[in-house]
Order: C-alpha cells, then sequence, then structure tokens
C-alpha cells in the first residue's frame, strides 16, 4: 500500500468551492480531504504545494492528437501524446478520430486494444469518433470524399467493450436516428456536431439519446431568430452539454459569454479540439488526410477553414476566466467535473472520497506547477 500526502494547499471540492485541506491518496485514490495539518505523519510521500490551487486532473474528451502526432493518420501514437499531456494538466482524455476511411477506425480500435498505459502518462479513456457520419454542407476541415453513414458490417465493433466512447453525429442524416438509438442502447454517448439540422432535428436527436453538443458554434448552422437551428437548441434546452474551443479564433469572447451565461459550469464543457500542431512550433503539418498551416490565425487548411486546434486545455482555462470573468473554481469545472460527467466517470474530474487521484496544481496566473496522475507525480515545473 502507497501513501502520498499532498498538503497545504487551496482545494476545489465538486461544488466548486476552495478549501484549505490536505489529501491522503492511498494506492491510487483519493481517500481523505482532512484540514490543513490534521493528517497523520505516517506516509510514503509528502508533497507541499506552499498554498497553491489544487483541482482534479483536466479531462479532455476531444483531441485529434499532438507534438506532431494525428491520431487519425496513426492511431499508434496515442501514447506518445498520452506522455506529453501532463504538462497541460491533461490527466485524462478522448483521442478523436475524424472522418476518414473505415480502415482508420479499424486501426483506432486495434491501437487502443494494444495500448499500454505508461507511468506518468494521461489516461485514454476510449475513442471519439467526430464522423463519418456528418453534413456535408457543414464538414468543416473533415474529408468530404468519406463522409456518409457508417457500414452496418462495421456497427458491430463500435461498442464501449471494444473502446468507443463516444461519437459525434449530425442528426439531419438518413438513419442518422436509428444509429443515434443503437449506439446510446449500447452505452456510447453521442453528440450533435457538424450539422446543418433544425431545431426540430435537434430536439429529435435528444429524443434518441444525444447528450451532448460537438463544438458549439463551429461546423453547424448559424443562429437565426426565425430559424435557431442547432445554436438555438442547445441554448433553449436546460440540460444538454456543449463542448466549446476558447482560444478566441473558434468563437468570439462575446459569443462565450453567451454560451456561459446559458450553460452555467455544470453544462459548459471545455475542450481543445487540439491536433498535430499541438505542442509544436508554427508551419505545416495535418489532420487525418489533409494537410493544413498553423499560424497566427489558427490551424487553417489552404482555403482558410479552420482545422483544428493548437489549444492546450490549461489556457482553455485562463481564457474563459478572462472572457467571461467566471470564478476559476467554475472555469475547472468546466474542463474536469463537465467532461467527466458527460461520458460518465463519476470517478475522474473531482476531488472527492473514492475518486481516483488525478490532482493539478496551478500557480496564482493558472499555469500548470505539477500534475498528479493515479497518485504519482506525472509532471513537476
Amino acid at each position: 500500500m502507497t501513501v502520498v500526502h499532498v498538503v497545504e494547499g487551496r482545494v476545489v471540492l465538486p461544488d466548486a468551492t476552495v478549501v484549505d485541506a490536505d489529501l491522503e491518496l492511498t494506492d491510487g485514490t483519493i481517500t481523505a480531504i482532512a484540514p490543513t495539518g490534521s493528517l497523520s505523519s505516517v506516509c510514503h510521500e509528502r508533497i507541499a504545494v506552499d498554498g497553491h490551487l489544487v483541482t482534479p486532473g483536466f479531462v479532455d474528451i476531444q483531441i485529434n492528437g499532438g507534438w506532431g502526432h494525428d491520431f487519425t493518420a496513426d492511431p499508434t501514437s496515442i501514447a506518445a501524446v498520452a506522455a506529453e499531456l501532463p504538462v497541460t494538466g491533461v490527466t485524462s482524455f478522448v483521442p478523436t478520430v475524424v472522418t476518414s476511411p473505415a480502415s482508420r477506425r479499424v486501426a483506432a480500435f486495434d491501437a487502443v486494444a494494444a495500448l499500454v498505459s505508461a507511468p506518468g502518462s494521461a489516461r485514454p479513456l476510449g475513442l471519439h469518433f467526430e464522423g463519418p457520419a456528418i453534413s456535408p454542407a457543414r464538414k468543416g476541415a473533415h474529408d468530404e470524399r468519406f463522409i456518409g453513414m457508417p457500414d452496418p458490417d462495421e456497427l458491430d465493433r463500435w461498442t464501449p467493450d471494444h473502446g468507443l466512447t463516444m461519437v459525434t453525429i449530425a442528426p439531419e442524416l438518413d438513419g442518422a436516428t436509428d444509429l443515434i438509438r443503437l449506439l446510446v442502447e449500447r452505452g456510447v454517448v453521442v453528440a450533435i456536431g457538424h450539422t446543418a439540422c433544425t431545431a426540430a432535428e435537434f430536439v429529435g436527436a435528444r429524443a434518441a439519446g444525444a447528450t451532448v453538443v460537438t463544438h458549439l458554434f463551429n461546423a453547424m448552422a448559424p443562429f437565426g431568430h426565425r430559424s435557431p437551428g442547432p445554436i438555438g437548441a442547445t441554448l433553449a434546452d436546460p440540460d444538454v452539454r456543449a463542448g466549446l474551443i476558447c482560444d478566441g479564433i473558434h468563437a468570439d469572447p462575446v459569443a462565450i459569454r453567451m454560451a456561459w451565461r446559458s450553460l452555467g459550469a455544470a453544462r459548459f464543457v471545455l475542450v481543445t479540439d487540439a491536433m498535430a500542431a499541438l505542442g509544436v512550433p508554427g508551419g505545416e503539418t495535418q489532420l487525418a488526410s489533409l494537410a493544413v498551416t498553423v499560424g497566427p490565425d489558427g490551424v487553417r487548411l489552404a482555403d482558410g477553414t479552420l482545422a483544428g486546434s493548437n489549444l492546450r486545455l490549461d489556457q482553455a482555462v485562463r481564457n474563459l476566466v478572462a472572457m467571461t470573468d467566471c470564478a476559476v473554481p467554475e472555469a475547472v469545472r468546466a474542463a474536469t467535473t463537465t467532461p467527466a460527467d458527460v461520458i460518465g466517470r463519476s470517478d475522474l474530474g473531482r476531488i472527492a472520497e473514492g475518486a481516483t487521484a488525478d490532482l493539478v496544481v496551478l500557480d496564482p496566473d493558472l499555469h500548470v506547477v505539477h500534475t498528479i496522475i493515479g497518485g504519482v507525480t506525472a509532471w513537476k515545473s
């Protein structure tokens, strides 16, 4: 049995309150949250954080790659990216495979099945298939050659047991409602995205079991007061959660504030939609089969279409605070508890007894200074 004490921290609790507390971590699980100085001195390691903010580990449910690696082109690179992510505070993530030939999804399943998580690496939580069942009219940076409903034979493997956690679908496609129901019955999370759907079609997808929206505002029909579409339907829905890319490029800060005030911390999900450009200098790189360029105006195709981002999730937290003037613990919740709730992981994204001991220590400027995964230091500044 290995016992670690994280002491002298300002701890963010699941209700977004902050308390001065010490934490006891036993074999990778949080086993005690105690007033500062009250834990026994018996432990294998003592980590003093000197009054810094201690948050749950960050959870990114939409990330396409990083550090020169693209999950769609090479799903075996998931492990390499997992090793890099702790510097950004990410302790768990859902590797995302964009619209591509069926063979790419097969390769992704095989890669996840063979994956061995290394100590100190972020934890992959199964795959997110963003496509191919999306709207050609709202394809964004997806290769339109491969857009369409998946072959029925392929669907036999689309289960959590085979490593599938989440799928993004456009509700207006023929057969989309049946596909949503099938996946939800199997325990796969269904997101609405890359869509030109009407508000009524959005409601139909929600009734079929879709629970979240992929990168609200981006790659979807615009809002109109007589044609509210997926944006209006999202903001009017009292329960649906929505991912947003808070880099100041994908959505104007005014739009972010609007979504924040409509959704709140329990339904606003910070995602990066990061791709191979994350963690590397600007220049040429790729997203699946498409060439992209990284510059000061983001990651783009040759025609100017946004193609994911090079956003870090810790930067997204800082941006959300700056854009909305929200309380820091609420911004933290949008990067931790809420995304974990989207994928049904009540053991992640929260500091509570019995939860997985994934922690991030932030300095007063909200920069990561220490990342702990499963009770073990994964990165330290």
